[in-house]
This record gives C-alpha cells, sequence and structure tokens, in this order.
C-alpha cells in the first residue's frame, strides 16, 4: 500500500508548487493522496492552468514507488507537514515549509534548542564568543540550531560537537549538498552528532535566494536566538525579524563600540533584545521557559525539560573554568585571566603579571604560556602574540 510520505514526495517535486500551494491544496483535501488523484475539475479553484500541466506531466511520469524508495537508499528521510515526526515548533510559523528532507537526526522536540548565528567574517572575539556559547550551552543539554556557514555559524556548531552535544545545520541548499565546501568536516559530524536538514529538494545547489527563507526554519526550531556580531545592514538581521515574527526570544552579544562587527548587536540590546554577557543570561532564560506552561507539552515532555533545566543550573560559570577544570598552577590560572580575544605581546602579558603584584620572570611568564599552548587553550598568533585558544 502506496502511503501518505510517498504521494507528499511527489507532490513536493512538481514544478511550480511552492509551500503556500501545497499547504492550501492539504488543508482543503485533507491529504496527499487524496490531492494526488484529484481531477482537473476538482482542482481547478487552487491552482493555475499552468500548474495544472506540470501536476498532469508528473502523474504520466513520476514512479511513485520508485523515486522514494531511491530516496531511502541515499540514507535522506522524508517529513511532509501532517506527517506525525513533522517538527511541532515549525507547525505554529508563518509559512511552514511543506516538507522537510533530512541527514542524520531532527532536533528532540523535547529538549530545549538555541539557534546561533552571526558574521561569516568574524573577528577574534566573535570566534571566542562562538566557542563559548556552543561550548556551555550544548554542556548544558542545549541543542544547537544554525546554518553551517562560515564563521560564526560554523563555529558554534563544531564547539557544540566538540562538547559531546547535539547540533543542527539548516541548509540553503539540498541536504546532500555541502556548503560551503570548507565546512566539510563540519558536514560529516552534524550528521552523526545532529542532523543536516533543508526544505529544497535533494540535488539542489545553493543560491542566494534560497538562503533568507531557510532562517525562518533556523529561528522556528529554536526557543531563543543568539546573535554574536553583526553589522548594522547584516543579512543575520533577517533570522532576527523572523524570529519576533515567531514569537522567538532573542538575544545578543555586546561589542565594543569602535568594531563594525558590532554595531548590528548593540543596535539589537537598545531595540530591547536580551543582552548576552554569558551563557548563563540564556540558561536563565531557558529555565523560566520550562517551567512555564508550554502548550501542547505532555507530562513525558515536561519531565524531559526539567531534566535539562536542571542540567542548566549546574553549570558554574568563571572567567578562568578551563584552566581550573585542567588543574592549571595558580601562575597558569593568573595568565590565563589577563588574556584576551585579540593577541597580546609577551612583554605586555608580563607587564599586567607586574600589575598584578605577581613576582615572575619574562622567561617565567613565556614557559606558562607554552605550556597553556601545550594544553589548548591558548593560542599563539605569530612570533610572541598569544590570545585565548
Amino acid at each position: 500500500m502506496t502511503t501518505e510520505n510517498v504521494y507528499a514526495y511527489m507532490l513536493h517535486n512538481i514544478p511550480g508548487w511552492g509551500n503556500k500551494t501545497l499547504l492550501k491544496l492539504l488543508d482543503e483535501f485533507g491529504s496527499c493522496s487524496k490531492i494526488a488523484k484529484a481531477t482537473e475539475k476538482e482542482l481547478r479553484d487552487f491552482i493555475t492552468s499552468k500548474q495544472y500541466k506540470a501536476f498532469e506531466r508528473m502523474q504520466k511520469t513520476w514512479d511513485l514507488e520508485g523515486e522514494y524508495e531511491y530516496l531511502y537508499r541515499r540514507g535522506i528521510d522524508f517529513y511532509y507537514y501532517s506527517d506525525v515526526k513533522y517538527p511541532r515548533r515549525l507547525k505554529d510559523i508563518p509559512d511552514p515549509p511543506f516538507a522537510l528532507y533530512c541527514l542524520g537526526n531532527l532536533p528532540d522536540e523535547n529538549k530545549p534548542s538555541v539557534s546561533i548565528i552571526g558574521a561569516r567574517n568574524s573577528s577574534e572575539y566573535g570566534k571566542y564568543a562562538a566557542k563559548l556559547f556552543g561550548d556551555k550551552l550544548a554542556l548544558s543539554g542545549i541543542q544547537i540550531i544554525s546554518g553551517m556557514a562560515r564563521g560564526i555559524d560554523g563555529i558554534s556548531q563544531q564547539a557544540a560537537i566538540y562538547a559531546g552535544g547535539e547540533s543542527y545545520g539548516i541548509l540553503g541548499s539540498g541536504v546532500d549538498v555541502c556548503y560551503p565546501e570548507e565546512n566539510r568536516a563540519l558536514y560529516n559530524s552534524l550528521i552523526k552528532s545532529g542532523g543536516i536538514i533543508s526544505e529544497y529538494l535533494p540535488g539542489t545547489q545553493p543560491k542566494p535566494q534560497y538562503f533568507p527563507p531557510r532562517n525562518r526554519i533556523i529561528s522556528g526550531l529554536s526557543d531563543a536566538v543568539l546573535v554574536i556580531e553583526a553589522r548594522e545592514k547584516s543579512g543575520t538581521l533577517i533570522t532576527v525579524d523572523m524570529a519576533l515574527e515567531q514569537g522567538r526570544e532573542v538575544f545578543a552579544v555586546p561589542g565594543r563600540i569602535c568594531d563594525s562587527l558590532s554595531y548590528g548587536c548593540n543596535s539589537l540590546i537598545r531595540q530591547g533584545a536580551g543582552m548576552a554577557a554569558g551563557p548563563e543570561e540564556i540558561l536563565e532564560y531557558l529555565r523560566r521557559k520550562i517551567h512555564s506552561d508550554r502548550p501542547g507539552v505532555d507530562e513525558k515532555c515536561g519531565k524531559e525539560e526539567e531534566k535539562a533545566g536542571e542540567m542548566c543550573e549546574n553549570i558554574v560559570f568563571e572567567n578562568n573554568e578551563k584552566a581550573e577544570l585542567l588543574n592549571c598552577n595558580e601562575t597558569q590560572k593568573c595568565i590565563y585571566k589577563e588574556l584576551d580575544f585579540y593577541p597580546q605581546t609577551t612583554a605586555a602579558i608580563f607587564e599586567k603579571m607586574v600589575e598584578r603584584g605577581m613576582e615572575m620572570t619574562v622567561s617565567e611568564v613565556m614557559n606558562a604560556l607554552v605550556e597553556l599552548c601545550l594544553i589548548g587553550i591558548v593560542a599563539q598568533n605569530g612570533t610572541g602574540f598569544y590570545k585565548r585558544g
């Protein structure tokens, strides 16, 4: 017996039949099988003659079972709007996608999710913040949603995976098309530790016009949206507008007033976005959200979210947390605390140690920096320049 998913997949492949047309027809006919078997007279009030001709051609040439079987063999899962596994969060947004394709898994509906977005050409400050938030939120059991783009998106998702968490990449291409290619390793990791998701047909190549629409899925799958670095007129702000339209909470990481990459974030904060001075700001919001009534959440879901809330409460944030966890000595801890996201010379770091009353030589500072680099929490940028890793 042919399933509804098989018919839905066929309908989604008809040229000229977009989300609005498909959802309108689904609402009118009640099932994809009825749409697929409808006559021209029954469809006349809902589609154009051009759309009907495309439908007619599809009926004659499309191999229902064979095409769906080929999709399945490639490891691509297909979820249409009425599927019980279709994300609950997306059903409530304006213009939900009629269907989703997925490599890996969909986000767990019973776990909190946060989307992290920002500049592609990020600064050292932005890179550090992306790693920090991706790492800490993932350690707290928060799913990270983003677009797998270079810069903030990819860095935060990679940090989440390194932390043992789950992350999901929403693409502006088919799920079988890795873009950008430089993020191939991340793409493969997401399939194993989360999922790759798209509303576009497999094989679809990335085009500029495909990325703004996919942003509504990024924000739609999330409980909150976090912006890390964005210029005043940034494409990132398109996602923010969609998030606000969907009723999602928006947070922004504050930046230095002299950095153009921080203009967008600082502007969002002035307009009322939550200021994310650290991961704890978002965790506190999620705790409140978890403990509040959420429509449609059953008892089991509530217990899962309560467990995630307890995980959030157990996280402690300190400036020298990494050094504490790695049992560094006091000298290393003090030096790590003085490091910034921007590279500093050994001499500048030594002067800060002297100002703090630390009795040590330049040689001792250099040795400690080398040891911190070997541990992996400090990075050397050029000869004699060091920053947090």
